[in-house]
């Protein structure tokens, strides 16, 4: 009996972690096609109030300041492609999700491509997934001939 409660639970639980594992990709996929968009209210729903945002260069902004400088900055985004994605649950309403991305933005009109490493958290606030925290860096480069 007891082992069949816990083939139960395990079910149980493995369709709630699917469930979560969806539901933070598919916010991140709408972060991301609203910052390509440079679309300020699709963006603002994705991300948490206490959003700690650290860029590659080590820029850190808040929620207030990244907002701004994603639709309004310098810098554009053209094009964003997951190249590995890794949703990990750490509690009931928290996910990390780490992987890398492949970014193509122009800067100051000028084009540029690049491939990062990332870590994001996700908290499931009432309204649902929610970004609150991201630090990326700058992929390493191959080494020539490999």
């Amino acid at each position: 009996m007891t082992r069949l409660i816990g083939l139960a639970l395990t079910l149980l639980c493995g369709g709630a972690l699917a469930d979560t594992t969806q539901d933070v990709l598919a916010v991140d996929r709408a972060r991301t096609a609203a910052l390509i968009a440079a679309d300020r209210a699709a963006l603002d729903a994705t991300l948490a109030t206490q959003l700690r945002y650290v860029h590659g260069n080590g820029l850190t902004q808040d929620r207030a300041a990244y907002l701004e400088t994603a639709v309004n900055g310098a810098m554009t985004y053209t094009d964003i492609t997951p190249l590995q994605q890794q949703v990990r649950v750490l509690a009931p309403q928290v996910a990390l999700l780490t992987g890398s991305n492949r970014v193509a933005v122009r800067l100051d009109g000028k084009p540029l491509q690049l491939d990062v490493l990332y870590t994001a958290v996700y908290v499931q606030e009432a309204a649902g997934w929610r970004l609150t925290a991201w630090q990326s860096t700058p992929a390493p480069k191959p080494e020539a001939g490999q």
